[in-house]
């Protein structure tokens, strides 16, 4: 009889370690939260991913430090914000250095681009006509590949979007307040 309870004893722990073993197995095989990774979905296509506001001294040190590898021997320039939009450059001519000054009025497009409109170009303190100065800057230099000029037009247009700040990511100029010093631009996914 004594044998009868073990082999019962010995049955009834098989059967709960069995029984452990099979709810452990299949608790760590379902997913903890799968009623809501059902809802979330990944949307398709551009998404705006975040909003990034900055102030005119940001914005300027960051563009400037960006714009570092595309100066050159012949001209080097830098690019900034106070009341107005400048490009401040100096090219040689005769082995003499020369200011070349470009004022604009920035503006942010729909497709996230930046139109800067010349209101004025000079040369040390001479003014020089837009069209006839913004003809000549494109075809003497080489500008990088995301700056579009259009002499008729008086205008230089950035293609901010085609200026990939990482894997498939790029901004999008939202708005850009100079009077107030508020500019956001929108970081995009592809």
């Amino acid at each position: 009889m004594k044998n009868k309870y073990w082999k019962y004893g010995c049955l009834l722990l098989l059967a709960v370690n069995i029984a452990v073993v099979g709810v452990i197995g299949y608790r760590i095989t379902r997913h903890r939260d799968q009623q809501l990774l059902d809802k979330v979905s990944v949307i398709k296509g551009v998404n705006k991913v975040a909003d990034l506001s900055t102030n005119t001294e940001q914005l300027n040190t960051v563009m400037n430090k960006y714009l570092n590898e595309f100066q050159g021997n012949q001209m080097t320039y830098k690019f900034y914000l106070s009341d107005k939009a400048v490009l401040e450059g100096s090219y040689k001519l005769f082995g003499t250095k020369i200011p070349l000054y470009l004022y604009f009025e920035p503006y942010a497009l729909n497709d996230g681009s930046i139109n800067l409109q010349v209101t004025s170009i000079s040369i040390g303190t001479l003014s020089l006509p837009a069209k006839t100065a913004l003809s000549y800057i494109k075809g003497a230099y080489k500008l990088p590949p995301f700056v579009n000029i259009n002499a008729n037009k008086q205008e230089v247009l950035i293609d901010l979007p085609q200026i990939a700040i990482g894997k498939d990511t790029f901004l999008q100029a939202g708005k850009l307040d100079i009077k107030s010093d508020q500019f956001v631009f929108h970081v995009m996914q592809k």
